[in-house]
This record gives structure tokens, C-alpha cells and sequence, in this order.
């Protein structure tokens, strides 16, 4: 920050008027011109304003010392690296307090937001956003930045992606306000990319997710390598463009092997089981799967449910009942003995709730099931690609039962449900 708008960070922080600021120190008029970078004070006027704003000495015109721990707290949370984040919280904290510098205290408290949803304490990140809006028209773009790129990530993790993308896009309108080195550029380019992949928006996700990967490439920064060509895949497979698909997981699979990051290893091995369903090789997509819960053994709970509901489908489609109902079984008893139980992971109860019921033949329950909680609950959440599946199971079992009129009605709701998927 330059000097004026440093001090007129300050004296806002401080919630001063320009008048209490200047008050036996200089005039209001010539206060306003240094806020305004219009006119440099001299060194006693400076060292008054300082005082009175509670300012250190030292720090008027060079990069403040607590502003380089922060930076490396801030990298280490980008490159998702846990343990360090954890070990230089405590010393930022304190550095950024024993500063008496205002603009320490937000640049802390921004940091906060990214630092708690790294550790997914996502109440903590909602605490700490309320803590900063406040303080939104005393930041200058450097700082608004960083309060729409973790704002953004903190919509993302509530699952709110259009509210995500809006967010990043505010970011990225200020990311040419100073030059950033390519690791930042590359980050965001990655967030914008994931929240148009989740919003379904293939091409722009394409746009983003290959610019990521050049400047990661640049940087020789393997695991957001790994995570672009993954993404890439994603946007090829929903092209119907599938061995590009196959082609980016298997140098995704490169990228994170020489990363030697098991987790990245997982959610390729995941990919690629996706892959070989889609293409009806039912052996490999099950081998593949299989890798992936080895490979995320000691991954979140949530990671691991990805994977063992896909592992569930594809014996289900390949008509491999018994395995099947032995894997959804498998996930309800991991569920069942999770921290959260159900409802920390309420979907994945639905999940495989649907299929314990589905499989052992309980058509009752399941119709209930299916209508009154499974069904809804995906279509509210806009999941309409398991409301859709869900809703073809329920028409299903309702033809089955010759109840035609509410099988006919099911059959149209999945078929629309799919339409708004392809339309969102």
C-alpha cells in the first residue's frame, strides 16, 4: 500500500474522522491530499499521524516485516500443504498483532478465512467472512482480491457454485491490479475452471483449467498439474470426447505419481473407473475403482463414499447384485461408525440407503424412500443427475407393480431432470 492509503486505512480502521486524525496535527484539507497520495507529509507530521494511528515506525515506505510470514502462511495453504499452514499460524498471529498495524490485522483475518477452510472448519471460515465485510470499504484492491477469491472458496465449499463463480470473477476483474507471480494466477485460474465445471459451463471450464496448466507447468508445480489434466478429462468426457479423456487421467496419473501424492493418485484411479464404465469395460472400471480405495485409504471419509458409490454402480449395472449390495453395505457400515454418522453425510445415507433397499428387495421402504426423502432431497440440491437415476428406479419399480400412471409420471420426472442438467 502506498503511504496515504495506508494512513487512511489506518484512521478507518480506527473509525476516525479525518477531522479527529488532523486535530493539532495539520490541517483537514492537507490530511485529505496525503490520504489521496497527493502530497508527502514531512517527517515530524509523519511521525504525529503515525502516533495518533497507532502505527510502527519504520514501516512508511518498505514492505512491513510481518507482511513476508504472512505471504509464506498463505503459499503453504495454497499448495495445500497442512502441517506448515498449522505451524505458522501461531507465529503470523502473533507477528500480525504485536505490528499495532491495522492493515496487518485484516490481512490476518483474510488469510483466517483461506487457513480455516483448508483445515474444512467451514462454521470457523463463516465466523471469520463476517469478521471482514464489515471492514469491505476501507480495503484497497489487493485486499479485495483476497476477500473475493476466499469468499468465493468458502461458497464453494457450501456447495453454493454459482455464487462461487460470481466471486472468483470479482477476483480475477482485480488480479491485474499488481502484477502476482504465476502460482497465484495459476490458482485462481484453477478455482474459476472448478466452479464452471460444477456449474456445468464445459467450454469456459476448458478456457480456465488449460491456462492453469500452463502457468503450473511453468512453475513445474506437478499436483495442480495432475489436478488440470483431471479436470480436463471431466470437460472431454462430458463432450462424449472420451480417449482425450483417457489421455488426460493417464498424464494426470504421471503428474501425481511423481508427486508422489496418493490422494491425487485416488481421484485419477476414480476417473478412470468413470471412464471404463461409460465405455461398458466393466472389469478395468472395477479394477480402477478398487486402486482408488486402496489409494485413499487414509483420505476423508467423504473422499472414500465417492468412490465406493461408483464402485456400487457399476457392479449394479453390470448386474453383479451380490457385489453390489456387499460394497453398499460396506458404505453403510463406514458410515454408520463415522464421527458425523448420517448426518454428516446425509447424501451418502440416501445413497446407499437406495441401494441396500434396491438390492435386498424391500419395495416398500424403498418406494418411500425414493418419494419421499431420496428424490427430493437431489432435486433441491439441482443433483439432478442422481435425481434423475432415482427417479427411473422409483418408475421402475412402480411398472413393476403395475402401477402404470405413477410409473409414467417418474419416467417424465427423470427425463426432465436430465434436461436441466444438460441446460445448466
Amino acid at each position: 500500500m502506498k503511504l496515504g492509503d495506508r494512513l487512511k486505512f489506518a484512521r478507518l480502521m480506527k473509525g476516525m474522522t479525518q477531522e479527529e486524525t488532523a486535530e493539532g496535527i495539520i490541517s483537514v484539507s492537507y490530511l485529505s491530499k496525503i490520504e489521496n497520495n497527493q502530497a508527502i507529509p514531512g517527517e515530524e507530521v509523519l511521525e504525529l499521524l503515525f502516533h495518533r494511528l497507532g502505527i510502527h515506525r519504520g514501516e512508511n515506505g518498505t514492505t512491513p516485516s510481518w507482511h513476508e510470514s504472512v505471504m509464506a502462511w498463505y503459499k503453504a495453504m495454497t499448495d495445500k500443504d497442512v502441517p506448515t499452514a498449522k505451524e505458522r499460524y501461531e507465529t503470523v498471529k502473533k507477528q500480525c498483532g504485536e505490528s499495532g498495524d491495522a492493515e496487518a490485522t485484516v490481512y490476518f483475518q483474510l488469510m483466517r478465512i483461506r487457513y480455516l477452510l483448508l483445515l474444512r472448519d467451514v462454521k470457523g471460515a463463516e465466523a471469520a467472512a463476517r469478521s471482514v465485510q464489515e471492514w469491505y470499504e476501507a480495503l484497497d484492491d489487493t485486499m479485495r482480491y483476497y476477500y473475493w477469491k476466499f469468499f468465493g472458496l468458502f461458497y464453494y465449499c457450501q456447495e453454493k457454485y454459482d455464487d462461487a463463480l460470481q466471486c472468483y470473477q470479482k477476483a480475477e476483474g482485480l488480479i491485474g491490479a499488481e502484477r502476482r507471480p504465476n502460482w497465484e494466477e495459476a490458482d485462481l485460474a484453477y478455482l474459476l475452471a472448478l466452479a464452471y465445471s460444477r456449474t456445468w459451463k464445459v467450454f469456459p471450464c476448458i478456457h480456465y483449467a488449460e491456462r492453469a496448466l500452463a502457468l503450473s507447468q511453468a512453475e513445474y508445480d506437478l499436483r495442480r498439474s495432475a489436478e488440470c489434466h483431471i479436470l480436463l478429462a471431466i470437460c472431454y468426457r462430458r463432450c462424449g470426447e472420451m480417449e482425450k479423456a483417457i489421455d488426460c487421467c493417464l498424464l494426470a496419473q504421471k503428474a501425481a505419481r511423481l508427486a508422489d501424492d496418493r490422494l491425487l493418485i485416488g481421484i485419477v484411479e476414480h476417473n478412470l473407473g468413470h471412464l471404463k464404465g461409460l465405455k461398458h469395460q466393466y472389469r478395468e472400471a472395477v479394477q480402477h475403482y478398487e486402486n482408488s480405495l486402496m489409494y485413499k485409504a487414509e483420505a476423508p471419509l467423504a473422499d472414500r463414499f465417492i468412490t465406493l458409490l461408483a464402485l456400487v454402480r457399476e457392479h449394479y449395472a453390470a448386474q453383479n447384485y451380490r457385489k453390489a449390495l456387499a460394497a453398499a453395505e460396506e458404505g453403510w457400515q463406514q458410515l454408520r461408525q463415522s464421527d458425523g454418522g448420517v448426518t454428516g453425510h446425509y447424501e451418502y445415507y440416501l445413497h446407499f440407503s437406495v441401494y441396500r433397499l434396491l438390492l435386498s428387495g424391500e419395495g416398500e421402504a424403498f418406494e418411500r424412500l425414493l418419494r419421499h426423502e431420496a428424490i427430493p432431497y437431489f432435486q433441491k440440491r439441482k443433483e439432478y443427475e442422481d435425481a434423475a437415476r432415482y427417479a427411473e428406479y422409483l418408475a421402475d419399480y412402480y411398472a413393476r407393480e403395475r402401477q402404470y400412471k405413477q410409473a409414467a409420471h417418474y419416467y417424465r420426472l427423470g427425463c426432465g431432470l436430465l434436461r436441466k442438467r444438460t441446460d445448466a
